[in-house]
């Protein structure tokens, strides 16, 4: 028979096992539905509506950032924001790494150096700078700061909007014709297998840190790795659909894949992370 402690150990270990199952089919889940329903009904959309390339980067990247959000709210319900905060802090340095990755592989880098990403460049280091700095000092969970991070979404908006004027789409996505309707009922089901396969994170981390007491912070790594997968497939799939035009004076493809970058890491900083402090202060009857 088995003592108490060796029938402890295997029980944690068939509990980490199916949860770690359940985070890799929620990532799986999470590629196939960016890839092939997500950017290829936001870029129908898009050219339905005649928006440029600036504004179809950044609707991928708010779209993208829905497993953040279900990550988040769900550890703030649980009690766990720590594991919130270090996801966020997590997700956009990843990110970061992984549209540089990008890049490289489709031989772009030399659409880094030019002058008119510098703003966009710097946006997206500080929206690794700042939650990385939170998650480093005692941050004070309260309403003021999820204020205040608000705030820096809203300057940053304001910003982008006044230093890069919307021009017209060259993007070859776009150029296709587009369709409001399918391009709509796309989305709609990328963002649900998104939003559900962002749910079974959550619940999967949460049990990981309330059940096997792993660190808050390596349960956030390790989400922010997987939720990062959603900006990856965006990055890839956006090279993809302008592959036939790359070339040295074809930046399109760079432009929507930055700022679908920034907006991503942004949204996670400015509207996730303190929503998810507004719900985590509204749980603890703060």
């Amino acid at each position: 028979m088995f003592s108490p402690c060796r029938e402890t150990f295997f029980i944690n270990g068939s509990i980490m096992m199916i949860d770690f199952l359940v985070l890799s089919l929620s990532a799986a889940a999470i590629v196939v539905a960016v890839r092939y329903l997500l950017v290829p009904g936001i870029g129908q959309v898009c050219a339905a509506l005649n928006f440029s390339i600036k504004t179809r980067g950044q609707i991928i990247g708010y779209a993208t950032s829905v497993p953040e959000l279900t990550m988040v709210v769900a550890g703030a319900v649980a009690g766990v924001f720590d594991a919130g905060m270090w996801n966020i802090a997590a997700s956009n340095i990843v990110n970061w790494g992984l549209f540089l990755t990008t890049v490289f592989i489709f031989r772009q880098q030399l659409d880094l150096t030019r002058k008119n990403f510098i703003d966009e460049i710097l946006f997206g280091l500080m929206s690794v700078a700042v939650p990385l700095a939170l998650c480093l000092i005692t941050l004070n969970v309260s309403y003021w700061t999820a204020a205040g991070l608000i705030a820096l979404f809203v300057v940053y908006k304001y910003l982008d909007r006044v230093m890069n004027r919307p021009t017209p789409t060259t993007s070859a996505a776009v150029q296709s014709k587009g369709s409001l309707r399918s391009g709509s009922l796309s989305v709609l089901a990328g963002i649900a297998v998104v939003l559900g396969s962002g749910t079974f994170l959550g619940n999967s981390a949460n049990v990981l840190i309330t059940t096997l007491n792993v660190p808050a912070l390596a349960v956030g790594w390790l989400v922010g790795l997987i939720t990062s997968v959603c900006e990856f497939a965006s990055f890839i799939a956006i090279y993809r659909a302008n592959r036939r035009k790359d070339g040295p004076n074809y930046i399109a493809d760079t432009q929507e894949a930055l700022d679908a970058l920034v907006a991503s890491n942004i949204a996670n900083l400015g509207v996730i992370l303190p929503f998810g402090m507004i719900v985590y202060l509204i749980v603890q009857g703060r």
